[in-house]
């Protein structure tokens, strides 16, 4: 979706609590590598960071997408500005926007998914687009894998990518963005019910709390 010419804002993962959103403008792309130039070197990090979150403006909404920093240069001539950089974007770019989903927290509840190669993982979040899953492997920004949900004896299927990744004690904390599935395995169905079955699992918690 990002096209040469196109600006755009860099998040660098790491460093400070707080997201800083650096300038940066697309001066060429080729497959999901995309070359871009800092405006403004002030705040960027000294070392190549690892993981990075790239936000553009979509067709419709302010978009988001996970990647890689393949290098970080300097200018190639004296008195050049700006800080030439190559990205790899991951995935697929989603809204930007956080509030457009409800998520719904599932660490105190038993709900977990088959996922691919990873075996059976513990959820702590579900919505409408996707989950969030707990993890000893260590695995890639954008890795895709299937995912298997099952809820009073129906089992739902589809395919998803890693949208994001924390390190938490004894493992990762992984985001996954679920794809869509074209109605074959009921994918979608199937994570508004785990949502709906969440949610009425939290009421019922709150009111014994009372």
């Amino acid at each position: 979706m990002l096209r040469t010419g196109q600006e755009m804002f860099v998040s660098f993962a790491g460093g400070s609590k707080v997201r800083v959103l650096h300038h940066a403008k697309v001066e060429s792309r080729v497959d999901g590598l995309l070359t871009v130039r800092f405006s403004d070197t002030d705040g960027l990090p000294s070392e190549r960071p690892e993981q990075v979150t790239v936000f553009f403006d979509g067709p419709k909404e302010f978009m988001q997408q996970p990647g890689q920093v393949v290098a970080l240069e300097a200018p190639e001539e004296p008195g050049q500005e700006g800080l030439l950089t190559a990205v790899r974007v991951l995935g697929e770019p989603v809204s930007a926007e956080t509030r457009q989903c409800y998520r719904v927290g599932t660490v105190l509840a038993d709900y977990k998914a088959k996922l691919g190669r990873l075996g059976t993982c513990k959820l702590v979040d579900v919505s409408a687009v996707g989950v969030g899953f707990l993890c000893e492997q260590k695995l890639s920004l954008g890795e895709q894998t299937t995912i298997e949900l099952s809820l009073g004896g129906r089992t739902s299927r589809g395919l998803g990518f890693i949208q994001s990744v924390k390190e938490v004690s004894g493992g990762y904390r992984y985001g996954l963005l679920c794809l869509e599935d074209h109605g074959q395995g009921g994918l979608a169905k199937g994570l508004q019910q785990l949502t709906m079955d969440a949610q009425r699992t939290q009421l019922r918690r709150l009111a014994g709390a009372a």
